[in-house]
């Protein structure tokens, strides 16, 4: 054996040995000896001897006061050789110690810096979305977060690779979070697609920044108005809360009749009117048209689609001609005539007429659908 390594061996042994005294004064020593032992590498140790000496520094770290970690990891944060146990366990301690292991090292692999986004606080994400050329995959990790701080200093890094598909996503964000406007349109090569469909709703000053830097033709920043307001309907849609856990529900296959039921008679109108949307696969406006329409039968035919028990649809009559306020109760006569329409009903029949838009509009009765 030579000299050296007699020398590291024996260097190792006192650490060891050091690490058995738990007292305050001997644990930071111990810290501040491998740390030098590892920054330095003087000694030339192999990549076991590293790997014991972190294992030791693992061990300990939680008895060695924050000033000694912080300055250690600053101190590692740019270093070769280092090892890759050592910076993944310090990139996950409290964020005054991983900062520079997260802004600067770049012995961090893009697994270790997602398990650090999914596990770990706001301020390590931002030191991640600050660094220097992460990856696309990383990038969408931040984006996923949905947090707008952690997505502005994103949008602020212009080394780092943000996909096309991130970009449209918070391009259509940007109607409703300002802030994410300015740093989008500064992103270098941003298409042209995004800056075209942002322009319709960004200020003016952003609009004159738009037809400055990008080379479009400026009949395509011309605003269409339907599609504008179809634009705004489906953001709103997306951050409805009603919306979010009727489609939770139905994804989960858990939307059921009974919760349709229940929402209307807990005056949830809201959950009541998407459930049934999502349930008869029809847009909202489609669905206000059918349960508030002058034509009852038109509602007892969504109805036995989606195959309410008849009890249950006498119920929801009721109800519904009590949230709507241009509809009078119905006469004892009229609701018997309407539940023996609709026990008549054949699910068939009544699938075929619910998507006839002219009897949706009240332009024709439901025998002529057929």
């Amino acid at each position: 054996m030579s000299a050296q390594g007699s020398d590291n061996i024996n260097q190792i042994l006192g650490l060891v040995e050091l690490a058995e005294d738990r007292s305050p004064t001997q644990r930071k020593f111990l810290y501040e000896k491998i740390g030098n032992f590892l920054i330095e590498d003087t000694h030339s140790f192999s990549t076991a001897e590293k790997e014991l000496m972190t294992d030791i520094l693992c061990r300990i770290t939680s008895d060695v006061e924050h000033s000694i970690r912080a300055h250690f990891a600053k101190h590692i944060a740019n270093k070769e050789g280092i090892p890759h146990d050592l910076l993944v366990f310090l990139a996950n301690d409290e964020i005054e110690i991983s900062l520079p292991i997260l802004k600067d090292c770049g012995l961090l692999d893009e697994t270790d810096l997602i398990q650090v986004v999914h596990t770990r606080s706001v301020q390590h994400q931002l030191a991640i979305a600050a660094r220097s050329n992460i990856s696309g995959t990383v990038s969408k990790a931040l984006c996923d977060t949905g947090n707008e701080k952690v997505c502005i200093e994103l949008l602020n890094n212009h080394t780092a690779t943000i996909n096309e598909s991130e970009l449209e996503f918070l391009a259509l964000k940007s109607e409703n979070i300002v802030p994410y406007q300015r740093p989008l349109l500064n992103r270098p090569f941003l298409p042209e697609h995004i800056a075209i469909k942002m322009y319709r709703w960004v200020s003016i000053a952003l609009k004159e920044f738009i037809s400055e830097h990008f080379d479009i033709d400026p009949s395509l920043l011309q605003v269409d108005q339907a599609e504008r307001e179809e634009t705004i309907r489906s953001i709103s849609a997306e951050s409805d809360p009603s919306q979010m856990l009727v489609n939770k529900l139905h994804r989960a296959g858990e939307l059921s009749n009974g919760f349709l039921m229940k929402s209307l008679r807990q005056g949830e109108i809201d959950l009541f009117e998407i459930g049934f949307a999502k349930l008869l696969d029809v847009s909202r406006s489609e669905i206000q048209k059918i349960l508030y329409s002058e034509d009852m039968q038109v509602i007892a035919v969504a109805c036995r689609v989606i195959e309410l028990d008849k009890a249950v649809f006498s119920t929801l009559i009721d109800l519904v001609s009590s949230i709507h306020e241009e509809s009078a109760p119905l006469e004892t006569e009229e609701k018997q005539d309407l539940i023996a329409f609709f026990t008549l009903l054949k699910p068939e029949a009544a699938a075929r007429a619910i998507v006839n838009k002219s009897f949706i509009n009240g332009d024709i009765r439901y025998y002529e659908t057929n």
